[in-house]
Parts: C-alpha cells; sequence; structure tokens
C-alpha cells in the first residue's frame, strides 16, 4: 500500500536527478574550462608562473569550492540510492509468512 511519503519520495527522487544531471554537465563544462586555462598558459612559463604566484588565494579557494561541489554531487547520488532502495520496498512488498513446522 503507498501512502504519501511514497509519492514526497518519488517527486524527491525525480528533483535529485534532475539535479545530478545539472551538475554532470556543470562540473565537465569546469574541467573543459580547465583544461582552456592550462593551455592558454601552456606556451609562456614565466607569465604562468607569475599569475599562478598572484592567483594563489583564488586558486586555493577555487581548489576547495572544487572539492565541495564534488562532496555534493557523491552525496546526492548516495540519496538517490537510499531513495530508490525505499521505493524498491513500496514497488516489492517482501511477503512474510511463518511457515510451521508441525
Amino acid at each position: 500500500m503507498r501512502d504519501e511519503f511514497y509519492y514526497i519520495l518519488k517527486q524527491c527522487l525525480l528533483s535529485r536527478k534532475d539535479w545530478v544531471k545539472y551538475q554532470s554537465n556543470y562540473l565537465r563544462y569546469q574541467s573543459l574550462k580547465a583544461e582552456a586555462d592550462k593551455r592558454r598558459f601552456s606556451r609562456n612559463i614565466v607569465i604562468s608562473s607569475i599569475y599562478s604566484l598572484i592567483n594563489l588565494p583564488s586558486t586555493i579557494l577555487n581548489f576547495l569550492t572544487k572539492v565541495n561541489q564534488y562532496s555534493e554531487y557523491n552525496r546526492v547520488l548516495a540519496e538517490i540510492e537510499v531513495m530508490e532502495e525505499e521505493i524498491d520496498k513500496y514497488n516489492n512488498p517482501q511477503i512474510n509468512k511463518r511457515r510451521d513446522d508441525a
């Protein structure tokens, strides 16, 4: 029997899946952008070194932000797995039958 919680789970699951789709595209875009930045400075080591030194605080902050984004992405993937398991319990209820040994 399905109650209100089942439908709430289904709606949450759909929104989480949409977010994961968006976030995976965003993370892909960010990796392409990082590759373009590497190529921009690959020709001149002096300018690359000076630029990296000047922007060191920003680089550290960007790294921490990236770690947080990947952590959030993996957290939502784990939530999706748990929600799917719970919805499967509603869709495939296990019948608890007691066998009489007599």
